[in-house]
């Protein structure tokens, strides 16, 4: 799987430039990481799976087009995980 990895990106929290993300390109998973000891905000956006790790889909069939995928959100941040499930 491709990915495209970025240092020293920008935290959307604390502003520093101390954050790393990792872009999948091929099936548009996202996870970012502030390295910044005082901040440790991050994020995650990856696609719904099932306990067999199968992909979710919206209507419930085999069709695992991207418009037919559910996403999830996830937020890290003040040692609390956030998990949203997102109506693309």
């Amino acid at each position: 799987m491709g990915s495209v990895i970025s240092y020293d990106v920008e935290c959307p929290k604390c502003k520093q430039e101390k954050g790393f993300n990792d872009f999948y390109y091929k099936n548009h998973e996202e996870y970012f990481s502030c390295q910044n000891s005082e901040c440790g905000f991050g994020y995650s956006y990856k696609w719904k799976r099932n306990e067999k790790h199968k992909l979710v889909t919206k209507d419930e069939t085999e069709n695992h087009s991207f418009d037919n995928l559910i996403m999830i959100e996830t937020v890290y941040e003040n040692g609390k995980e956030t998990i949203t499930e997102l109506k693309v």
